[in-house]
């Protein structure tokens, strides 16, 4: 199914011709394919991807002009212009799904930690600088490569936040159970979005709907624990839902 939806999105991205954005790098394709089979229409994709570009091309003309040297280094770039410029602010009270699928956070410039990690991580893809999500318990946001890696909290529009903030706020959790606090491949990062909308269906009382986007979570990332814990409590009537990797409740930053 998700190859299904990228080869409709890339078809309808093809139709944009002459101006047409550049093809989506493997995490926008991940990203734009999920949301496709959560329910967003191919046009709202497309012109998605298109925005995605505006950002990204703003971001490059802030690199150009100027040198970020604030914490976070080049991806300061990226926030300044996501936070200050285009004005994106957070969700911290409602899991509905249009706070983390990109069509939905892009149009209403909100979003909760997970969906404002879809558009950073998109433009920065994008634009060539190479990031990664990360997830804590109830929690996701991104980080930095190289050498001395950042953590930058979207929650609190990019702030650079040190490794300690984080086991406080989210912690404790097992050293070596859960892929917690480590860089998230594609895959896995995509993952957290059918396991989100696993939760959101559960709460709205639809557990073949949960049981089969936790499904999805699971064949996305095998190692993903939460979901497979999730998958079978989703049969059980009455269960509450895990927390969810983008909503952190009652622990905002």
């Amino acid at each position: 199914m998700a190859a299904a939806a990228a080869a409709t999105f890339l078809a309808g991205l093809s139709s944009c011709r002459p101006a047409a954005p550049p093809p989506p790098g493997p995490m926008a394709s991940a990203l734009l394919a999920t949301a496709a089979e959560l329910g967003a229409a191919p046009e709202a994709l497309v012109q998605a991807w298109a925005e995605i570009d505006r950002i990204a091309k703003r971001v490059e003309r802030r690199r150009r002009s100027e040198r970020d040297d604030a914490p976070g280094g080049d991806v300061a770039a990226v926030t300044a212009v996501v936070f200050d410029e285009l004005g994106f602010v957070r969700e911290i009270d409602d899991d509905d799904p249009r706070f983390f699928l990109l069509p939905s956070v892009l149009a209403e410039r909100r979003g909760s930690c997970l969906g404002l990690g879809a558009v950073v991580l998109m433009v920065a893809e994008r634009v060539g600088l190479p990031l990664d999500g990360v997830r804590v318990p109830g929690h996701f946001f991104v980080r930095t490569r190289g050498p001395s890696p950042r953590n930058v909290e979207l929650l609190r529009r990019g702030e650079v936040m040190p490794d300690a903030w984080y086991r406080q706020k989210y912690g404790p959790w097992p050293e070596g159970a859960g892929r917690y606090f480590v860089p998230l491949s594609v895959e896995e990062t995509s993952a957290i979005f059918w396991f989100n909308a696993g939760n959101f269906a559960r709460g709205q009382g639809d557990r073949a709907k949960a049981r089969r986007a936790y499904q999805r979570a699971v064949a996305e990332a095998p190692d993903f624990a939460e979901a497979r814990a999730a998958t079978g409590a989703s049969s059980l009537p009455g269960a509450a839902p895990p927390a969810s990797p983008s909503l952190p409740p009652s622990r905002s930053p």
